[in-house]
Order: C-alpha cells, then sequence, then structure tokens
C-alpha cells in the first residue's frame, strides 16, 4: 500500500467548518437571527501560535510590570489587554484559538476575554469544537457542479 503523494499534493483543501448553537448567547442576536457560531479548525502553524499565546502572556506580563510604576498600573495594563495575572495558560490558548477561528461572528480579544469570563459554558463548547474540527483537518474542496442538469425523457 502506497501513498499517492502526487495526487495528495495535487488536491485542494478547505478548512472544515461547523455551525454551533449558542442558544444561551441568543439575546445579542437579532431577533430573527439564530444563535449560531461558525467555527473551523485550524492549521498547524495556527495551533503551535495558540499553545505559545500562554508563554506569550507570561512575557507580556514581565513588560507590564517592568514598565508600570505602581501596581494600579500594572492591573489597568492587565485589564486593557484582557488577561490577568492569574489567567490559566489553557484559558489563553483557547482565547487565541477562538479569535482565530470563529468564522461568523468574527469574535476579537476583548469578546472572547468577556465570553469566557461570562458565558464558559459556550466559550468551552465553541473552543471544543474548534479542536474537534482540528483534529478532523481540512475538507477537500468540492468540484464546482458541471452545470444545470436536465430530466431524463422516460
Amino acid at each position: 500500500m502506497s501513498f499517492d503523494s502526487q495526487r495528495f499534493m495535487a488536491t485542494a483543501f478547505v478548512p472544515r467548518t461547523a455551525e454551533l448553537a449558542v442558544p444561551a448567547l441568543a439575546d445579542w442576536f437579532g431577533e430573527s437571527e439564530p444563535a449560531v457560531f461558525i467555527v473551523r479548525g485550524q492549521t498547524a502553524n495556527e495551533v503551535a501560535n495558540s499553545i505559545d499565546a500562554g508563554n506569550k502572556q507570561r512575557n507580556i506580563d514581565a513588560v507590564i510590570k517592568a514598565i508600570a510604576a505602581n501596581k494600579d498600573q500594572v492591573d489597568e495594563l492587565r485589564r486593557a489587554i484582557g488577561v490577568s495575572k492569574d489567567t490559566h495558560a489553557d484559558i489563553v490558548k483557547r482565547l487565541e484559538m477562538l479569535t482565530q477561528c470563529a468564522v461568523e461572528p468574527v469574535v476579537t480579544l476583548d469578546v472572547a476575554v468577556k465570553l469566557a469570563e461570562v458565558r464558559p459554558i459556550e466559550f468551552y463548547s465553541l473552543t471544543n469544537k474548534i479542536l474537534e474540527l482540528t483534529g478532523q483537518g481540512m475538507d477537500v474542496k468540492k468540484s464546482p457542479a458541471s452545470g444545470a442538469t436536465t430530466k431524463s425523457e422516460g
């Protein structure tokens, strides 16, 4: 059994996406809109960036301490970037995942931070779905239909 690397390289891929209902967030969607997020899986580079986000957060915290004049300013700067010294590395990783992979609606870091804080179950559901999609890999791009089909005469 051999791997057909030429066929693999010639295959077009698209990010795998999924819709995830978030009824607990319905109050922040339009009246006639379903409370649904569309998320996608990550690329290997995005996975690495997410994993590295926890390390970056520790580095940012050290910089904040170095430039801040007092504890109040340290706390203010931490709030401004959306993380505290107590933010767990897994949360920082998931914040990065959600900001990278929320297709619709687009999620900025400040929104992701607040979502994690006030709706942690939905935050984890969304990021778990991203992990699931990442594990499944990208979808093979479907070729467009060749045109309208006509009904057979019988």
